[in-house]
C-alpha cells in the first residue's frame, strides 16, 4: 500500500471503506516522517488489502438481506429449516403481531 498526501487520504477516508470487510478506514502517519498518511482499515489494519467505495458495499448490504430472507424462506418451505409460525391460526399470528 503506498502513503497519500493528506487532501487524497481524508478522501479516501470519506468515500471508501476496506475491501476486505467493508469496515471503515482510518488516517495513519507515515512514519518516515514525510507528511504522508496511510488509509487502513479500523479492523484489519496492516491487513488491508484495497478499498472499494461504500456506495458499492452499503448497496451490497442491501442485496445480502434480502438473499438472506429469500434463502431463509425457501429453506422453511422445502422443511430444512423450522418455520416459526407452523401450526399457529390466523387469529394467533395476527395478534402477536398486535392486532
Amino acid at each position: 500500500m503506498e502513503s497519500m498526501d493528506a487532501e487524497l487520504a481524508r478522501k479516501t477516508v470519506k468515500d471508501y471503506c476496506c475491501s476486505n470487510c467493508w469496515g471503515d478506514l482510518e488516517l495513519t502517519p507515515d512514519l518516515r516522517g514525510n507528511g504522508l498518511y496511510f488509509a487502513v482499515c479500523s479492523k484489519c489494519k496492516d491487513e488491508t488489502k484495497g478499498y472499494v467505495t461504500r456506495y458499492f458495499a452499503n448497496r451490497r448490504r442491501t442485496e445480502s438481506e434480502f438473499e438472506l430472507r429469500d434463502a431463509t424462506r425457501l429453506l422453511q418451505e422445502i422443511g430444512i429449516m423450522p418455520n416459526p409460525n407452523a401450526g399457529k391460526t390466523r387469529e394467533q399470528l395476527l395478534k402477536e403481531l398486535g392486532f
